[in-house]
């Protein structure tokens, strides 16, 4: 195995040179310490709240987060510290350890140069896996695919970097989930589109490895499709732990309905239950086999990210029977997945680090009937229309000749408002004023709690103001908009007769996550000290026996080792 870098000091957040540091002749390089681990296993279980360990832990089993818990270190106030989180921004951050103003990934979905953007990069790669086409599209069959939007290097960036032969993988349902967390150039990006693929980003100089299309020709996915999904306890838990099995506000998924049992007649209702989870599991077992990660002592990295847990989530809520049963069931995947890995890799020789990317808040027609009486559903339509009519009456000289309000906005991108250039040339205003009287007046509108404009964050911002300092953190100048908008707690972007929920807040709910790190030298239970899931990225390193990230500024948490 090649030597490692020496690690980075834990108080130095600047960005570092890596390289070995320069002795003289008469002076040999000493011999650096093996890695802690074989393996280092990230393990994201999507939209998974920091308060579900707790909230149904006795209906754990005893080997699955109960054993992670019980032998690893449990941060219990973990959070993201900045505001707009969602799937992509929390994947880029887990391993860059840094945020997305520093890491580039804004969102799923930005807008830059007035062109929608996929955080997994532009419509330039072939899909080795493609969902069927419709013959009547007029698709190219061009996809998102590579990690060219992200801006600063990952641990498996450093990893395949400083130790020769060391393999990285990383596995999902989702495209961004994969392929974010493992950097320029992983051994291989796999997600699922009703088969495991990659893009050809990935397999320019190599093709699909032949047991992803042994997995493939198995046709593993069929074995869910028409089974059922129904509770994993009996209902009597569920009512009691969770609420009503027919909450108001709750979505039907796909063809799925709001009520036990949920029929899952297709791929697409099977991610959409627990059984998702189950295939991803499969599927990440067979990379362990068949590529020997852990194997021997040159360190392998592997990224497993859940995905189904944030799909159930969407469509039925936190504070659901099918939330608690994703979550229980969870917890015997974890169980399953610890002992595979005491198996293949050996008690000792693996680390396994545990988060989540984002919260959610809960449905807003549950939330009012808990006491949250301002809990609403905003439409971003309805804001859009009358802000339109707002500006066009400051400014009458854009008023167009039918009466109509002018089309001063674009479009909302998250929490972005992005102002059309045309219309804001056309009627001889400043830019930045004309988002100033955005902001202003959006700020009144119901369920809005702040609007801040891109020369607001442009600046410095008052470290008193909290909801400020973390949407700084998520604002990367030419990818967010004029006006970013944050809604007050227990509200979400919908239409008013939406169903289902979402996340992508700086409010508790959102940024609330698990982070259980488990493997040698670590003494478990749980810790009170504040932390971020961004802290995997010194965590890893050192357990890998390699180079902090460049742009990583999260330390080591002081209650971690021994």
């Amino acid at each position: 195995m090649r030597p490692a870098a020496a690690l980075v000091p834990l108080a130095a957040i600047a960005a570092v040179v890596t390289g070995v540091a320069l002795v003289g002749v008469s002076r040999p390089l000493p011999p650096q310490p093996e890695p802690k681990v074989r393996l280092a296993v990230l393990v994201v279980f999507d939209q998974f709240r920091g308060d579900y360990l707790a909230r149904w832990g006795a209906h754990f089993g005893p080997n699955g987060f109960a054993r992670l818990t019980r032998d690893g270190a449990w941060f219990t106030n973990c959070h993201y510290p900045y505001a707009v989180t969602t799937t992509g921004p929390g994947h880029a951050s887990m391993l860059t350890g840094t945020t997305p103003s520093v890491h580039g990934i804004v969102n799923n979905d930005w807008t830059e140069n007035g062109k929608s953007v996929n955080c997994t990069g532009p419509k330039r790669y072939r899909l080795t896996a493609p969902p069927p086409r419709d013959p009547k599209s007029k698709d190219d069959g061009l996809a998102p695919g590579a990690p060219e939007m992200l801006l600063s290097e990952t641990v498996a960036d450093v990893l395949k970097r400083e130790v020769r032969g060391a393999k990285v993988f990383g596995l999902s349902l989702k495209d961004r989930s994969a392929i974010l967390p493992t950097g320029q150039r992983p051994d291989g990006a796999f997600w699922f589109t009703g088969a495991f693929g990659t893009s050809d980003y990935y397999t320019r100089t190599r093709g699909v490895p032949r047991w992803v299309e042994r997995f493939n020709a198995a046709r593993v996915p069929d074995r869910w499709v028409g089974t059922p999904w129904n509770r994993l306890h009996p209902k009597a838990q569920y009512d009691e732990l969770a609420g009503p099995d027919d909450a108001p506000g709750e979505g039907k998924g796909q063809g799925q309905g709001t009520t036990f049992p949920h029929p899952t007649g297709s791929h697409a209702a099977v991610t959409n239950s627990p059984f998702g989870n189950e295939l991803l599991l499969e599927f990440a077992k067979a990379c362990v086999r068949s590529e020997r990660l852990g194997a021997d002592t040159t360190p392998d990295l592997l990224v497993v990210s859940f995905s189904s847990n944030d799909s159930v989530g969407h469509t039925w809520g936190p504070d659901s029977h099918e939330v608690m049963d994703v979550t229980l069931r969870s917890d015997a995947i974890i169980a399953e997945l610890m002992e595979f890995l005491d198996e293949q890799v050996g008690p000792g020789r693996y680390l396994l680090g545990l988060t989540a990317d984002h919260g959610v808040c809960p449905l807003p027609e549950v939330a009012r009937a808990r006491g949250e009486a301002g809990a609403l559903r905003v439409d971003p339509a309805d804001l859009q229309k009358e802000l339109n009519a707002h500006l066009t009456a400051l400014f009458p000289a854009t008023k167009p000749a039918d009466g109509k309000p002018a089309a001063w906005v674009e479009g909302f991108s998250g929490p972005w408002v992005h102002l059309r250039t045309t219309v804001v040339r056309a009627s001889g205003q400043p830019r930045a004023r004309v988002a100033a009287e955005a902001a202003s007046f959006l700020a009144t509108r119901p369920g809005v709690a702040r609007a801040l404009t891109h020369a607001d964050l442009s600046g410095p911002v008052p470290e008193t103001d909290t909801v400020a300092v973390m949407l700084k953190r998520s604002f990367y100048p030419t990818r967010c908009g004029d006006v970013g908008v944050v809604l007050h707690p227990y509200c979400i972007p919908s239409a008013r007769l939406g169903t289902g929920t979402t996340h992508g807040t700086p409010h508790p709910y959102d940024t609330h996550v698990p982070l259980v790190v488990y493997g040698p030298g670590i003494r478990g239970g749980p810790r009170a000290e504040r932390t971020t899931p961004q802290a995997l990225a010194s965590i890893f390193a050192k357990w890998l026996n390699v180079s902090r990230p460049k742009d990583a500024a999260f330390p080591i948490p002081l209650t971690l080792d021994e």
